[in-house]
């Protein structure tokens, strides 16, 4: 029976421009080009028959186990049985790496390199690239083809260049050969695009992959974090780094689009884009480890929008800063496991979400710690943040959940609004930096009373999701983690049992009990972010011994790789998903999550002290 793969069968490879997804079975599914955003070269992720693919594949092998080069996001797929080994490593050039590039490349690109190790197989490689979301098929030339370089072109809109040490043949679709490879034997492959390339050497490709080797570990040696769980933290600090578009410091939430939130159903998202709130968070855990220079590229790319854009700020952009992400579907191609529809582009861009002043705020506090202070360009920028938060916190928004069933009075949104005064207030007074403090305070007074008075449901004993509903929502296990209330307040601890009660099943949380009426339709599992926020606040109330059991009930539920997806499917067997995971993937705010528990089991081993300063 062909090998179909899941989400979880998937590795990540990225340059810091794109990013590509490789399955256990050698085939890459997923690559948009030139950038996170730009359409799909590869997608046979959403459509295994149109999306077009790369494969690579021994044809006498089950799929392979793959594992990451230590510290690195060099892929490594290993094909067993009795008398075979063959190893297949896949990575990408860092396009930002001070190492110097092979002379033939000077453009991004992806190698692929076979090792016979045991025995013989065959092989059969197929590249059919699809661009434009696979709905076109590229024409491929042959530019060269004596051994032992075979070179040819596919002059569509990104220019593509596929290196071979073996002849190939023009298929139907795209270009293809077998061969057989021998115990001691390798060949290399290479897709390269933006120019045109020399030939490259053996040495060449052997060459870039060292310096990719040395870049990572480089990278991953700067990390700071000596708590629990290392390989997990710093799996997620690689992840984090890998979704950043390095020419502007952007994040993407997620390098793909339309994965879906259950299987079937239509809650399918377009994730590659940059989230103010989504980086500010990730940025925020990857200062926790000493990544201080991605958070401040980070908040320099948001403080040039708020320069060159009006506010408020818009929901997601490009990775360039572009404001225009218009949402659309694409009809043509069937969906991750015929969930359709498949969508590019988010309509949430328009929406109006008051939280993401105080997410941004809040990483700005944690950035000016380490600094000792700030430039004085981002603080006048950071200032409007604040004052816009001061004036328009009493307005109805969309909030964290970008639901689409109407503006309202969420609770979160107001929280985090008075997160940006708190932090404005404080960064002006630690760092004598000039602000309207009083004005700044009078409007977090007001704000702090109205989240306690309206907030707080005694029907229901919790916060609820608005003022002026009893609908239970996870996001609010944040109000002790942005110290807006201590963790053993007895509101919050009324609020985090009423979580547990009906929104949790064992380590994994929805989001809010209200999905029927969001304006989305169609079910979706388990939010993965929530699961961590449930241990944070477990771990920061003193019940760190619960804490660490459901961490590590989560942890079981990654990859083998170590990556997380948006969200898990309780019951996994049912979704027709074996493996649970579902949503895009890997999701950068479950990867930040996942550190910033980790950190806090490490720092908070007996909870928050009562005299803690909150």
């Amino acid at each position: 029976m062909p090998f179909t793969p899941s989400i979880a069968d998937y590795g990540l490879i990225a340059d810091g421009h794109t990013a590509a997804l490789i399955a256990r079975d050698g085939s890459l599914g997923w690559l948009c080009l030139p950038r996170f955003d730009s359409p799909s070269v590869f997608a046979s992720l959403l459509d295994p028959e149109h999306g077009g693919s790369w494969r690579l594949c021994p044809l006498a092998l089950d799929a392979g186990q793959q594992h990451y080069a230590a510290r690195t996001n060099v892929l490594i797929t290993e094909f067993r049985r009795p008398g075979l080994h063959l190893r297949l490593t896949d990575w990408m050039p860092p396009r930002f790496a001070p190492e110097p590039r092979p002379q033939a490349l000077d453009q991004g690109a992806v190698f692929r390199r076979l090792e016979m190790l045991q025995g013989d197989v065959e092989i059969e490689m197929v590249c059919d690239a699809a661009p434009g979301y696979g709905r076109h098929r590229s024409a491929w030339r042959a530019i060269q083809t004596q051994p032992p370089i075979h070179l040819w072109h596919a002059a569509n809109d990104i220019g593509l260049w596929l290196q071979s040490p073996i002849a190939l043949q023009p298929l139907a679709q795209g270009l293809g050969a077998r061969f057989r490879l021998r115990a001691g034997e390798s060949r290399a492959f290479s897709l390269a695009w933006g120019g045109k390339p020399n030939p490259l050497r053996e040495s060449d490709l052997l060459a870039s992959l060292d310096a990719t080797l040395r870049y990572w570990r480089r990278w991953a040696a700067r990390s700071r974090y000596e708590g629990p769980y290392q390989e997990q933290v710093m799996r997620s600090a690689l992840v984090l780094k890998a979704l950043i578009y390095e020419p502007t410091g952007a994040l993407v939430a997620a390098p793909t689009t339309s994965l879906p939130e259950r299987i079937g159903g239509s809650r399918n998202w377009d994730y590659r884009y940059c989230w103010p709130r989504d980086g500010t968070f990730a940025l925020y855990g990857l200062s926790l480890l000493g990544y201080h220079d991605e958070a401040g590229r980070f908040l320099r790319f948001i403080s040039d929008l708020a320069r060159r854009h009006p506010l408020p700020l818009q929901v997601c952009y490009r990775v360039d800063g572009d404001s225009r992400l218009p949402e659309q579907e694409l009809p043509w191609l069937s969906g991750y496991r015929n969930s359709h529809p498949v969508r590019i582009g988010n309509g949430a861009a328009a929406q109006s979400q008051l939280d993401i002043y105080g997410e941004i705020l809040d990483a700005a506090y944690t950035y000016a710690k380490w600094r000792d202070g700030l430039e004085p360009e981002l603080w006048q920028v950071l200032c409007q943040l604040v004052d816009y938060a001061a004036a328009h916190w009493r307005e109805k928004d969309e909030s964290i959940w970008e639901v689409r069933g109407g503006p309202r009075q969420f609770v979160y949104s107001k929280l985090m609004c008075w997160v940006a005064l708190d932090r404005g207030i404080k960064l002006s007074r630690k760092y004598r930096l000039p602000a309207p403090r009083q004005r700044w305070q009078a409007e977090a007074t007001e704000l702090r009373r109205t989240i306690w008075q309206q907030g707080y449901r005694s029907r229901i004993h919790a916060f609820a999701q608005t003022l002026d509903n009893d609908v239970l929502d996870a996001s609010l296990l944040l109000l002790p983690l942005v110290r807006f209330l201590k963790p053993r307040d007895p509101r919050m601890q009324s609020t985090l049992r009423a979580i547990r009660n009906k929104l949790a099943n064992g380590p994994l949380v929805w989001r809010y009990e209200n999905t029927n009426n969001d304006g989305v339709g169609g079910g979706e599992a388990t939010f993965s972010i929530c699961s961590f926020w449930l241990i944070d606040c477990l771990t920061l109330s003193g019940q760190t011994r619960e804490a660490r059991n459901l961490f590590e009930q989560i942890l079981a539920r990654g990859s083998c790789l170590g990556l997380f997806s948006e969200e898990l499917e309780p019951r996994p067997s049912e979704s027709g998903e074996a493996d649970g995971l579902l949503g895009n993937f890997p999701q950068a705010f479950t990867h930040m999550a996942l550190i910033n528990s980790a950190h806090n089991l490490s720092l908070y081993p007996t909870g928050v002290p009562e005299t803690g300063n909150q």
